[in-house]
């Protein structure tokens, strides 16, 4: 099985080096690696590349969801086998590819055909909080049930960063709508594969510790039985968020009309789960984050308020 190691670049030379050392020292190394540069203005790229490194330098920002279709398309066109995404700020353990693979050929030739992708623990720096993948179901996204006695399980979506794609279901599902940019695509495209028969699995003891904005930039204030989370995020992103996850429910999403108004506007999906945990309640409330710190955060509100509308009428198109 060829694989191809892919990572996507934006001013990012001080980590560069070290996430192609990192997937060097792999005990099972990919058979190439690909770097999708998004216009770094830095010294991304002014380095000698080892070899079997390719670099494809686009003449703009693609954001994460360009940069990955123009990854999967060189993936295709020289008949790799895998594509594996990576952040160059992510650190993987050495045995991570081994770990995937020979889970996968573990598999029998009817699960083997039906996998869309295998992928590593996502660990959240700096606490190293494991992100679980999650199942879409008629209640909303929830985490995939497991154990930490199991080595492996099975989830619709997960975030980009150590997902190995089989690149025969990409290839039949076809490839990740560039146009959100950054935030929300990698769940765009896991529900589509979903959707396609295709099942995902994340292995547990195969990890990557990941910085993720929405996490490391983000505090949780408890006030008695009160608690909330205060999040700091730049207005670029405070866009995204808000517009993509919107547009996923309205326009994206396959469900009919009453499903998409259950999952906006639900109020408690389960009992576990805390009133108004609607879609429009959450891009609400993730607002009004930002607008009780008025006089500090008024490039977010706007951003936030733009993203609503973008997302309400579906103008996917548009850029921050």
């Amino acid at each position: 099985m060829r694989v191809l190691a892919y990572l996507h670049t934006f001013n990012d030379a001080d980590v560069i080096e070290r996430a192609i050392a990192g997937l060097q020292r792999q005990t099972r190394p990919p058979d190439a690696i690909l770097i999708v540069d998004n216009a770094s203005s830095d010294d991304t790229l002014a380095r000698n590349f080892p070899e079997g490194v390719s670099v494809i330098r686009n003449s703009s920002n693609l954001g994460t969801a360009g940069a990955i279709e123009v990854g999967f398309k060189y993936a295709l066109e020289r008949d790799f086998d895998w594509m594996w995404i990576l952040d160059p700020d992510g650190n993987l353990t050495k045995t991570a590819l081994e770990k995937i693979l020979s889970l996968y050929e573990s598999f029998p030739s009817s699960q083997q055909a039906s996998t869309g992708f295998i992928a590593c623990l996502p660990l959240a720096e700096p606490e190293g909080t494991p992100l679980h993948g999650r199942l879409f179901t008629p209640h909303g996204r929830f985490p995939a049930i497991t154990t930490a006695k199991q080595d492996y399980y099975a989830c619709h979506t997960t975030i980009w960063a150590g997902s190995l794609y089989r690149l025969a279901a990409v290839r039949k599902v076809g490839l990740p709508n560039p146009d959100y940019f950054i935030d929300r695509d990698d769940l765009s495209f896991n529900y589509h594969l979903m959707k396609a028969g295709y099942t995902g699995y994340i292995h547990q003891r195969a990890e990557i510790r990941q910085h993720i904005s929405l996490f490391s930039a983000s505090k949780r204030l408890t006030f008695g039985p009160l608690s909330f989370t205060v999040y700091e995020m730049p207005p670029l992103r405070c866009y995204y968020t808000v517009r993509n996850t919107l547009y996923f429910t309205i326009y994206d999403q396959s469900d009919g009309f009453l499903a998409k108004m259950r999952e906006l506007w639900r109020l408690r999906s389960r009992p576990d789960r805390g009133m108004m945990s609607g879609v429009a309640w959450q891009s609400a409330f993730f607002t009004l984050n930002f607008a009780l710190r008025a006089r500090s955060h008024v490039p977010q509100i706007k951003a936030c308020l733009r993203g609503i509308w973008h997302g309400i009428t579906g103008n996917i198109a548009a850029r921050y």
